[in-house]
């Protein structure tokens, strides 16, 4: 996990990298305090009940209940007595005095997953609880008062149930005070890759992502969000050829990914996009919202230049264009790159590529020093050997001279996973530029003799 800030109430397990998410995250922590209901809508999957739970860890409330339930998945007659209970004798069954989700949630938070769902009949008593009038149980004659902080989410678009007279306007705008919204996941591919990581560490700490294994992952579109990429990645550990050294995009068995011929196809229900106009398909990354086309452009022609081994003509006719006008477009990428010590082509592979070594290095953590093993290293963080217990979200350093080089690098970043025989995970947060661009060297020569193609980089 990449922490927003300090506080320990964000959970560890989740995995915040992108930017568009680390917003949501400090949001989760002002709103927090505040008593107000607070509703979370995003696409299925994206992790709206982890960031409701966030926010009752976050708030004065922590230590008092928290009762989610599903309001879908309640059969529609029985809601009003699960959410406001019942008294003895309320109806045929009803023997005892039952209290309700409000009540045993009282001094605490009640989550309400898919709210969208439930009947305007129940919408009303609601809507009353929620400006703090006591209600009546089923059956009952005498009132209940409870303090409860609502938390509501949905996949549905509210206001359109609004419009249809499917949900109460004055309880969507009661709710909607602090609304926040959790992006689908494939606009945020630095969370795809940090959440596949951690999946695949829980089994093969040392293992990793090939490079098409990264592309194959940034341009699928993940209908089902991070639901459907856990299931992918749990797939892929038991089926994978070889886990436990890397994995790669044949062993992820994505449906292919392409591009219309303009470069900017949507993707289609199924996590397709669609092909271009002469039916070749280049594979291309995902395209998120606000990107520079000219870099899309670029990406796509390299993409296409290493998917065909080189060929220049035949990555010109995948993409759609001239042999031609690819060696133009080629001659003015590298003449704006030149005198780069890295090229653009390879920013995703030296991001992702981790160098498997075993280099002894001295680790900091909790104001002590001690000696530990690298055992991989990227520009995103690396695994670590050591006979101590290391806590998730805790701070760390390593200090080390960067191999083949005279140059002492210290990394600092945080514990993300522990693993079996003493393994640990740190992610990097900012490396200092120089320490970088000497990193940086150094991964790239690796990656040369492990055999990456680097013929294209500008």
């Amino acid at each position: 996990m990449s922490a927003v800030s300090q506080n320990t109430c964000i959970p560890t397990s989740l995995v915040v990298r992108s930017d568009s998410l680390k917003r949501v995250m400090k949001l989760v922590e002002q709103v927090a305090r505040h008593p107000a209901a607070v509703l979370v809508v995003g696409e299925t999957g994206t992790g709206k009940e982890m960031i409701a739970r966030s926010i009752h860890n976050c708030s004065l409330r922590c230590n008092n209940a928290w009762i989610d339930v599903n309001c879908a998945a309640i059969p529609e007659h029985l809601v009003e007595s699960e959410l406001f209970g019942y008294e003895k004798g309320a109806f045929s069954g009803a023997d005892t005095l039952k209290p309700g989700l409000f009540e045993l949630a009282d001094k605490g938070t009640l989550f309400l997953d898919e709210i969208g769902d439930l009947d305007l009949k129940v919408q009303v008593k609601l809507l009353r609880v929620l400006d703090g009038v006591p209600y009546y149980r089923l059956g009952g004659s005498k009132k209940v008062g409870v303090d409860v902080r609502v938390v509501a989410a949905t996949n549905q678009d509210l206001e359109e149930l609004v419009r249809a007279g499917r949900f109460r306007s004055d309880l969507y705008h009661r709710l909607a005070q602090f609304k926040l919204e959790i992006p689908p996941l494939r606009e945020r591919p630095e969370d795809i890759l940090g959440i596949a990581e951690q999946l695949l560490h829980e089994h093969y700490p040392q293992s990793s992502f090939t490079s098409d294994a990264v592309r194959a992952m940034f341009a699928y579109a993940w209908q089902g969000n991070v639901r459907e990429l856990k299931n992918a990645i749990f797939r892929t550990v038991l089926v994978a050829k070889n886990p436990q050294v890397h994995v790669t995009a044949a062993d992820l068995n994505l449906p292919e990914v392409t591009f219309s011929s303009s470069g900017t196809g949507s993707p289609t229900a199924n996590g397709h996009a669609t092909p271009n106009g002469n039916g070749h398909a280049p594979a291309a990354a995902a395209v998120p919202v606000g990107t520079d086309l000219n870099q899309v452009e670029k990406q796509m022609i390299f993409q296409a230049l290493e998917r065909f081994g080189g060929n220049q003509g035949k990555a010109a006719e995948a993409l759609g264009i001239s042999r031609r006008t690819l060696i133009r477009k080629l001659k003015s990428y590298r003449e704006a790159g030149a005198g780069e010590i890295v090229g653009t082509l390879q920013v995703e592979q030296q991001r992702y590529y981790r160098a498997h070594v075993s280099v002894p290095v001295t680790l900091k953590y909790a104001d002590e020093q001690f000696e530990a093993t690298l055992l991989n290293i990227s520009l995103g963080g690396a695994a670590v050997n050591t006979d101590r217990i290391l806590k998730c979200g805790m701070e760390a350093s390593i200090c080390f001279l960067i191999p083949e080089t005279d140059v002492e690098a210290e990394l600092s970043g945080k514990i993300t996973w522990a693993g079996k025989d003493g393994q640990h995970g740190i992610q990097f947060g900012d490396i200092p530029a120089h320490i970088r661009t000497n990193l940086q060297r150094w991964l790239l020569s690796q990656m040369k003799k492990d055999g990456w193609n680097l013929e294209f980089a500008v």
